[in-house]
This record gives structure tokens, sequence and C-alpha cells, in this order.
């Protein structure tokens, strides 16, 4: 019998801001000295020997500031919304190259809708590349940016908002186009039963999408999995934990 294939968002699904730490939680994530990211105590004791590939927008160097606990270093994961696959840590260039491509192919999009960041009054950050894949930045007022952009942005390039954070990527770099390509090369090497997705927002609904069982919480509409398993918001990132932790040890019992 062969295991599930366990795939999960990271910021407010895995992992949670440092803003929300209670007594007895665990910063796994700093930066310039400043506590950024937290776990549970009980998501510590379980994470070690589950294997979760994590599927994340953070660049490869924001995901590597995480610190998981030990006896958890996944093997697989994917950042930069699905453009860079890490293999024990390390990029692998043929994901690369096809990544590229698609960036290639939705340049045009991206300046116009780079155009639209630098002359928007809201933006109160910088316009970043993300690893030279798609635009970041911050806004004080996301959605008037948003709709801007989906104005320009045409059908190479989609975009989002996720608080005062503004996205504008390649329409074909999504977490659920990358959870099928890493699924389809993991099943001719090793075979899996079903397809587990965990994810707490809008960009996360194409991977949750790709999912026999998405798990997410129930103030997110538009998941057309077989099978929903939904929680509250709050400490949904120990829920998704404990969750994964009872899929294993049923795996366990047959």
């Amino acid at each position: 019998m062969f295991e599930p294939l366990i795939f999960s968002d990271l910021d407010g699904t895995l992992i949670f801001s440092a803003s929300r730490k209670q007594p007895g939680d665990i910063v796994c994530e700093y930066k310039d000295n400043r506590e950024i990211s937290c776990i549970t105590k009980r998501q510590a004791e379980l994470l070690p020997g589950l294997t979760i590939i994590p599927v994340t927008t953070r660049s490869i160097e924001q995901y590597r500031r995480i610190r998981f606990p030990e006896g958890f270093s996944p093997e697989y994961a994917l950042t930069d919304n699905g453009g860079t696959l890490l293999v024990n840590g390390v990029p692998d260039p043929d994901w690369a190259r096809r990544t590229m491509r698609l960036v290639q192919e939705s340049s045009r999009g991206l300046e116009r809708c780079r155009s639209v960041m630098e002359q928007d009054l809201g933006r109160n950050f910088e316009i970043r590349m993300v690893d030279g894949m798609f635009l970041f930045t911050k806004s004080t007022e996301p959605e008037s940016m948003l709709r801007r952009l989906n104005e320009v942005s045409g059908a190479e390039v989609s975009c989002f908002a996720t608080g005062a954070k503004v996205y504008a990527l390649p329409a074909g770099l999504c977490k659920g186009a990358a959870v099928n390509r890493l699924a389809g090369m993991l099943k001719e090497r090793r075979g899996f039963s079903r397809i587990v997705c965990a994810g707490d927002s809008a960009m996360d609904i194409p991977m949750l999408n790709a999912a026999d069982t998405a798990v997410y919480p129930g103030d997110i509409s538009g998941v057309t999995a077989a099978e929903k398993v939904v929680s509250r918001r709050e400490r949904f990132p120990e829920f998704v934990t404990e969750y994964f932790s009872e899929l294993c040890k049923a795996k366990q019992r047959i």
C-alpha cells in the first residue's frame, strides 16, 4: 500500500506569523534578529518523521531561513510559487529551465504590470523580481492596485493580492501546475495512493484543486477537490500538522 503524497503551503498553513505567537510557541524563523515565524510545541513534536513537500511563494533565500525542528527535513520543496524545485536544498536545473521559458513567454505582460506598480500611488515597498520569476510589491491599497493590474496583465500573467502583498506571475507559474508536475515525476519513481494538499489563501486554490484531498480554512471558496477537510483559521497550522500525522498513522496501521 502506497502512502499519500502530501503537499503543504507554508505561511499560514504549516507555519504562522510571530505576531500571533502564544506562550509555548517556538520561533522557527528570524530575520535581522527579529522573530518572523513560529510553530506550536505540538507541531514540533509531530513534524519529525513526516514526509511533507512544502509549496510556497517564498523565494529560495526566504525558504532557507526557516529552521524546521530536528528530524523534519523535506527532500523536496517547491519555492517561488512552484517556479523552483529544491531537491535536498539544491535547485533542480531542468525544472528551472522550464520555468524560465514561462517567464520569457510572459515578459510583455510582466512589463505592463511593472509599469502599473511603478505608477501606483499606494505602493509603499520596492518592486522585486523574485528569483527572476515574478513581480512582488506591497501597497496601502492592494485591491485597487490589483484591479489596475488585471486590466493590463493579459492572459499570460496572473495577479493576486494577499493582505498588503501584491503579485504578478506568469500564468503557468502556479502551485497547482507544480504539484501536478512533481506528482507525475514521483509517481514514476515510487508511487503514492493519493495527493493531499493544504493551503490557506487564494494563491493556494490551484494546488488545492489538484489534490484528491484538500485541507483548508472554511473562509476560502472555489475549492473543487473530491474530498474536503475544512477547519477554522485559528491555529490552522497545528490542525494541518495533526491531520497529516493522523494520515501517516493510518497508513502504518494498514
